[in-house]
């Protein structure tokens, strides 16, 4: 095993050395708009001693320790409590690919793969379009990557273990990736094994209550508290000429929109694996293959529409696309079953090949930009710095182009941008926010008038639109509001405030289930 620990920590170095050995980082969409904002507030605050449970600086304040995005208690987070983000986050993705591809290797042995096909199954795993295109989504990565052990546990009926991994699934934050990996246990059910699992999501429900106890008020007050439609709910469903395309070499990659959604791709010699044991192999798997592809089709069959109105958790999710992971997972493991002896002289040649034909996919997944680009101060960022004094700022539509550089992206001062520079914008960006206040940023936005908008504390918008006499121009496409109402008569339209008796009961129960732990072991 330490010859195969050596290889796959060959094989991390190898493939990201384009950002290991260079100042270069992968920089895309969710890691500039999301995850680089809340991992550098959370940073700051914990570094000052404090629990964030509330982000002042977007959509009139925020629950931030509910927010499961933020993975405040990952294991793996405190990486950006230490160092500065670039490096904290190259070392996440070395460690978490590491991990990928060594859990993976453990598992399909666990599971009875042939060492040799293992090894190729391993890399299409860990490489693979599925991992490699959710870079920029920490909290994807960070839960998607304990599958593999998560099963070993469940076989072997060990509980504890088992609690531990659900609890670190739930800990980094995408609460989908948690649904589905329950979801895949299934297959691996017998009676004493129901017994193992149900306790196993008691013991993460308790260690995990300091992050569950939170959400669970959040959701209720949430955009998410009354379900999402069914159009939102099944957006992003897979054609099955979908699923056939995406297995297979793509010259061109258009990554803009959800296409990060259907990268699955494994690589073309672990296909032909697939391909072959369909016809010679024990056809164990293909049950769960095909009842994940039913769920990945989403509103192209009947079934996505009876599970929605029947099921609750897929009232509250959103693309039935992501189940894609665990399709990817069981075509591995399929590649490790092989059972083909003649071919085992070449196995160097195919991982070669394989690693080869993955490392160019992932070229075109993920922009690299230099790392000395982050968290720039452009000229909106400082002057607001200077002049806002705790009033907020609010971007309308006309601020951003298409044709927009870097630069002029970030001094439009978009999405979460703004929190590490202590700035607070009226609007902000999360796929989970307060009940309503979306709707109140959106009806705003269409009709800005300035002492309507001063009403909210707004002082400033950034548009490269036409503006009324009302505001005043202070640099390009920023402009400060002339009309200052008194303080007694602003209005908050944020209505929810999280209960700090939710979190201190959830902190005791985390604290109390730990020592419980402990000193059972």
């Amino acid at each position: 095993m330490k010859k195969h620990i050596l290889l796959f920590l060959g094989c991390v170095i190898v493939f990201f050395n384009g950002i290991i050995f260079t100042d270069k980082m992968f920089f895309f969409r969710d890691i500039l708009n999301l995850f680089m904002p809340y991992r550098l507030f959370a940073a700051e605050n914990i570094q000052n001693g404090i629990i964030p449970i509330w982000n002042p600086y977007t959509f009139f304040g925020q629950p931030f320790l509910a927010n499961p995005e933020t993975s405040l208690f990952y294991p793996f987070t405190i990486l950006f409590y230490i160092f500065k983000f670039s490096v904290a986050y190259k070392l996440f993705i070395v460690l978490h690919f590491f991990l990928a591809i060594t859990l993976f290797y453990i598992a399909a042995r666990f599971l009875r793969g042939k060492k040799s096909y293992s090894i190729i199954a391993s890399v299409a795993w860990a490489f693979g379009g599925y991992l490699v295109a959710r870079i920029e989504f920490l909290s994807i990565l960070g839960a998607a990557i304990w599958l593999p052990l998560s099963i070993i546990f469940l076989m072997q009926n060990k509980k504890i273990l088992l609690g531990l991994v659900f609890a670190i699934q739930i800990f980094a934050g995408h609460p989908q990736v948690f649904f589905y990996t329950i979801v895949f246990s299934l297959f691996f059910l017998n009676k004493k094994r129901v017994i193992t699992l149900t306790g196993s999501l008691i013991i993460a429900f308790f260690l995990t209550a300091v992050q569950l106890l939170p959400f669970a008020e959040f959701v209720k007050n949430s955009n998410r508290a009354e379900g999402i439609t069914y159009e939102e709910a099944s957006s992003v469903s897979l054609s099955p000429s979908e699923i056939i395309r995406n297995l297979l070499p793509k010259k061109n990659i258009d990554i803009t929109g959800n296409y990060w959604l259907k990268s699955f791709y494994i690589g073309i010699i672990p296909l032909v694996f697939v391909i072959i044991y369909f016809f010679t192999g024990d056809k164990k798997l293909l049950l769960p293959l095909i009842i994940i592809i039913i769920l990945a089709l989403g509103r192209n069959t009947p079934v996505y529409l009876f599970l929605y109105n029947f099921f609750l958790p897929f009232s509250k999710i959103r693309y039935p696309a992501a189940i894609m992971f665990l399709f990817a997972f069981v075509l591995c493991l399929m590649v490790s079953k092989l059972k083909i002896g003649k071919l085992n002289k070449f196995i160097p040649l195919f991982f070669i090949l394989t690693i080869t034909d993955l490392y160019y996919n992932s070229l075109k997944l993920n922009p690299r930009m230099s790392s000395k680009l982050l968290n720039i101060k452009t000229e909106n960022i400082a002057k607001l710095q200077n002049i806002s004094d705790g009033k907020k700022y609010l971007v309308l539509p006309e601020a951003y182009s298409p044709k927009q550089n870097y630069f002029d992206f970030i001094n439009s001062l978009p999405t979460n941008i703004n929190i590490p520079h202590h700035i607070y914008n009226a609007s902000g960006y999360d796929p989970l926010t307060t009940g309503k206040i979306e709707n109140f940023i959106e009806k705003i936005t269409k009709n800005p008038i300035a002492e309507e908008l001063a009403k909210y504390d707004i002082k400033y918008i950034i548009t490269d639109g036409n503006v009324d006499s009302n505001w005043k121009k202070i640099t390009k496409n920023l402009f400060e509001n002339k009309i200052t109402l008194p303080k007694n008569v602003i209005v908050n339209p944020q209505n929810f405030q999280p209960q700090y008796i939710i979190f201190l009961t959830g902190l005791w129960l985390t604290i109390f289930s730990v020592a419980s732990l402990i000193l059972t072991l």
